[in-house]
């Protein structure tokens, strides 16, 4: 009897012991937000494998073999890659409105039209479209990385903050950015 009472007390305090500990990605989301916003504004220079690793990679050897490990984004499938070339096939329309100062990058992670009044009505309408398209594919990013990476949909406003930051870092000389809801700065 005792025990049995003794067991039942030692399971209850070990299950009572038991906490989640929820993990948030941050190295991740922001490795990929830095890769991810050099590759679509054409800041990130192209890997060449050394050639000394392109002959080993063609030796065969007999025993133990060497064995070179090439940390890779994990955040990448066929969507992702999609709304990259998208994006990377819009940005040199949006980067002339971005430098001019007229589009910004807030603190959402998304574009903001600031200050079309330059523009005439068709040009507008234009601008309009580029960057709802734009943010459109943004979102849609931000989702997939949140898919890739196995984080929470609670978690998408920070996952969008970080993309901010590295969009932010990335945007050319002129633009606008948002460091705090509704504070402007030009880069």
């Amino acid at each position: 009897m005792k025990k049995k009472m003794f067991l039942s007390l030692l399971v209850v305090v070990l299950i009572s012991c038991v906490t989640i500990n929820i993990y948030f990605p941050a190295a991740e989301v922001e490795k990929a937000a830095r890769e991810i916003s050099e590759e679509v504004r054409g800041l990130k220079p192209e890997e060449k494998t050394p050639p000394e690793k392109q002959n080993e990679s063609k030796i065969f050897y007999f025993g133990t073999a060497k064995a070179y490990a090439q940390q890779e984004l994990s955040v990448t499938n066929a969507s992702i890659k999609q709304l990259k070339a998208r994006m990377k096939a819009r940005y040199p329309k949006l980067r002339p409105f971005l430098v001019r100062g007229i589009v910004g990058e807030g603190a959402d992670g998304f574009l903001v039209i600031r200050a079309a009044d330059s523009l005439n009505l068709r040009e507008r309408a234009n601008l309009q479209r580029l960057v709802q398209a734009e943010n459109r594919d943004r979102k849609a990013l931000y989702q997939e990385v949140m898919k890739a990476l196995g984080v929470a949909p609670k978690d998408l406003p920070r996952i969008q903050r970080i993309f901010a930051k590295e969009w932010q870092r990335t945007a050319p000389r002129g633009t606008w950015i948002e460091t705090k809801p509704g504070k402007w700065t030009r880069k």
